[in-house]
């Protein structure tokens, strides 16, 4: 029995350093364990910063997907029209003139127009100017659904547009120099109609800026295939009142051979700047002609509220505006045109 008791004291003592090892093992493994996700942490803290903590993202909102669809589906039209663009550039050009990636600015404009006594008007509009930048060495190249020309006639068929845009499908090659300060531009256009017709256009245009206000002189001479030669001219003036107001003094004249009628439009346009996005214009503008007699034809009050809502991809115009002329005996009538325009 004593024999057997020594054997079990010392197998007791054997097992109990056994376990006192094993403890220790386990022990220092949890230190290193412990040690080795301290120096991760620490690490990462130091490459990314202080650990935040993290807040869940708010859901996406029915509109805030259609906002993000819209984005990126404009993207996506517009790399399409440039891959288009680089393709028909070097097809025509059969050589690489220049790194500069070709591109295709396209804008579709849509209007709304209603008009007391004259009913609802919707009309839609889409303008494709490539920039060949290979061939623009030689030519440039435009085409659209209306006549960009005889929209730059003027303020009324300009930003002041209260008329509906008359369709005409064709295609403008321009040549574009300039003599000192003076653009030249020459540009021919193509109107698909049955038989095709051809429109010509040759205006001077050029920027004095002194130092409270801007002068913009302008000559043009068309050749329209509809209404024949003619000759627009205009002197405007911009005047600088602070950095929110500015006055432009508006001097227009359109002269049409085969009529013999000139038209005269002269006004005063404020222009108020709400914000980078966003502007105001308060217009006043008279109408006269020469036929039969030169006379006044009528004057016209605008406001025009213009808003950019995503650069270079939409905006939209709304001007209520009130026309007195002759053919009413000079009564009042009501109108407002809504305009929005999507670029690509």
């Amino acid at each position: 029995m004593g024999h057997k008791g020594s054997i079990r004291v010392r197998l007791y003592k054997i097992q109990s350093k056994f376990y006192g090892l094993t403890c220790l093992r386990q022990f220092f493994a949890i230190l290193f364990l412990a040690m080795s996700l301290l120096t991760s942490q620490s690490f990462a803290q130091n490459e990314t910063g202080p650990l935040e903590q993290t807040e869940e993202e708010p859901e996406e909102t029915a509109a805030q997907a259609f906002e993000r669809l819209f984005i990126d589906s404009n993207v996506v039209i517009s790399n399409w029209f440039d891959s288009v663009a680089e393709g028909i550039d070097l097809f025509f050009v059969n050589k690489k003139i220049t790194d500069e990636p070709s591109k295709i600015n396209a804008r579709l404009i849509n209007g709304s127009y209603i008009k007391e006594g004259e009913g609802y008007i919707n009309r839609t509009a889409l303008s494709v100017s490539p920039r060949f930048h290979n061939l623009e060495k030689y030519w440039n190249l435009k085409f659209s659904t209306y006549d960009e020309l005889e929209d730059g006639r003027g303020v009324r068929r300009g930003f002041l547009r209260q008329t509906p845009r008359e369709q005409n499908y064709g295609a403008t090659v321009g040549l574009f120099r300039r003599l000192g300060a003076v653009r030249v531009a020459f540009q021919p256009r193509i109107e698909l109609q049955d038989p095709l017709q051809v429109s010509h256009s040759l205006g001077f245009e050029s920027v004095w800026d002194f130092q409270t206000f801007k002068a913009n002189p302008k000559l043009e001479f068309y050749a329209s295939a509809s209404k024949g030669p003619g000759t627009f001219h205009s002197m405007n003036f911009n005047f600088y009142l602070s950095d929110i107001y500015s006055l432009t003094w508006i001097n227009e004249g359109d002269y049409e051979a085969n009529a013999h009628k000139y038209s005269v439009t002269t006004g005063l346009t404020l222009g108020q700047q709400l914000s980078e996005t966003t502007s105001m214009s308060y217009s006043l503008l008279t109408y006269a002609d020469n036929r039969d007699n030169y006379h006044l034809n009528g004057y016209n009050l605008s406001l025009s509220w213009y808003q950019l809502i995503y650069n270079k991809i939409l905006d939209y115009q709304i001007i209520p505006h009130l026309d007195f002329r002759q053919d009413d005996e000079f009564r009042g009538r009501a109108g407002l045109t809504f305009q929005f325009t999507v670029y690509f």
